[in-house]
């Protein structure tokens, strides 16, 4: 063991098993901080099969040169995406991207450690056997692992989706192709300017120009993550801004229709005091239809008044029931903008859910809004059918277009999180419940 040890390091050749180690390992730490990673027990035995089938074929493949190097990396590559297509939900270039990071990942973690401890043996006296051979893996693995682990926690915690189409994909492809390609050319040619065949100058090479290439990607991630951001963030400003003029708007109009509704309604009383008794049930059905136009909220609060007059006309349009106990004055710390944007979102969301229901008596809203202790507690629940997914307690959208859709939610967690607040939601027993505690300041 001892002899094929000392001929693979002195050739360069870092073994296969090695390698597949810290691609399969790089592959779970993506898939562990991944939303869309399946659940359960089921992915287990294909995930184990594959990882098996990885080792056993580096194992094997260890050594080979020239266009087998290309046709055996090619392989490995695609056993890789493999475990991510078996293990993550989404569509093909959102795998092939993590199954890209996660190949570099693994490729650069190999070379490190087998570089390191080249060194060791040819300079520091290490020995040559498998213990030691171990030991240095499981410490370099676990020195990266945890530098990347701080790194991707903080984007884990983002609830939010990246988006991966075409043109991200191939970004990530091109980098990986043109990076591994020069850093493993001294495995495919000899003789050239570009290639060495001293060990250390290889391992060297490689291990540069792959943590270059696991730097260029994590910033790639890093550079998306922030335009989604920065385009949410103008979104979300947009948002406020046409939700406050509607609001405006809304109010113009309500006290318009008041003032109708009031001239209406002593107009028709007029005409029923001198009307026969068959006109009067007439009028009197006229009065019960015009009658839910009249302004029914008197919270303490003039802009939620409006937005819950306005969302009560909704539901009465779709067949819904809307119910509400509501103390507005509690709500005067509140930019006027930000009660506009905070209630029409929740309501218009609950309305969503709830006229998706088939049977119209089960179609139900409710609304609560008062005080407990030193906080503000917004409650709306409604009916809803279907199945809800779930990140960091919130929901996510269940629109195809994750790009232009969710907004909601993360307005009003931007607007709860603004007065030091939180948001909260949960689904059970066929009722979607959101809850928002606000530190009050009145």
């Amino acid at each position: 063991m001892d002899i094929k040890f000392r001929l693979i390091s002195e050739l360069g050749n870092t073994p296969g098993a090695w390698y597949a180690v810290g691609y399969f390992f790089s592959a779970l730490f993506f898939l562990h901080f991944n939303h869309n990673t399946k659940k359960g027990l089921r992915k287990w035995p294909a995930l184990i099969a594959l990882g098996i089938f990885l080792l056993a074929f580096m194992h094997l493949t260890t050594g080979c040169y020239g266009l087998y190097f290309v046709l055996v990396m090619t392989i490995v590559g695609l056993t890789i995406f493999m475990i991510f297509h078996h293990c993550l939900e989404g569509d093909f270039c959102k795998k092939a991207y993590y199954s890209v990071r996660s190949f570099m990942l693994g490729e650069f973690m190999a070379s490190l450690g087998w570089q390191i401890y080249y060194f060791g043996v040819k300079n520091r006296g290490v020995k040559f056997d498998l213990l030691h051979m171990c030991i240095s893996m499981i410490t370099v693995y676990v020195i990266v692992f945890g530098i990347g682990i701080l790194l991707e926690k903080r984007n884990a915690t983002r609830n939010r989706e990246l988006i991966i189409g075409k043109r991200e994909l191939i970004m990530v492809v091109i980098v990986m192709l043109i990076l591994y390609s020069i850093s493993n050319l001294s495995y495919v040619v000899v003789g050239t300017p570009f290639t060495t065949q001293n060990t250390l100058e290889l391992f060297m090479i490689r291990t540069v120009i792959d943590f270059m290439a696991v730097s260029l990607l994590y910033l790639y991630h890093e550079l998306m993550l922030q335009t989604v951001e920065r385009i949410e963030a103008e979104t979300l400003k947009s948002m406020y801004e046409m939700q406050y003029s509607q609001y405006q708007i809304q109010e113009e109009n309500m006290a318009l229709v008041n003032q109708k509704y009031h001239d209406l309604k002593h107009q028709i009383l007029a005409l029923k005091a001198g009307s026969s008794e068959e006109n009067q049930e007439y009028l009197d059905q006229m009065l019960d239809e015009i009658r839910h136009y009249e302004t029914s909220y008197q919270t303490g609060n003039k802009v939620l008044d409006t937005i819950l007059t306005s969302e009560a006309m909704k539901c009465q349009a779709r067949g819904i029931e809307l119910t509400c106990v509501a103390d507005g004055s509690i709500l005067s710390f509140m930019n006027p903008m930000d009660v506009s944007s905070l209630f029409g979102n929740a309501l218009d969301n609950a309305i969503e859910g709830a006229e998706k229901i088939p049977d119209k008596n089960e179609r139900l809203i409710h609304l609560t809004v008062d005080k407990q202790k030193s906080f503000v507690r917004i409650f709306v629940e409604n009916r809803y059918i279907g199945k809800i997914r779930f990140r960091h307690n919130l929901p996510l959208t269940s629109k195809a277009d994750t790009n232009f859709h969710g907004f909601g939610i993360k307005s009003m967690k931007s607007i709860a999180e603004k007065y030091g607040g939180s948001i909260v939601a949960v689904a059970e027993d066929g009722w979607f419940k959101l809850s928002i505690l606000i530190p009050s300041q009145n």
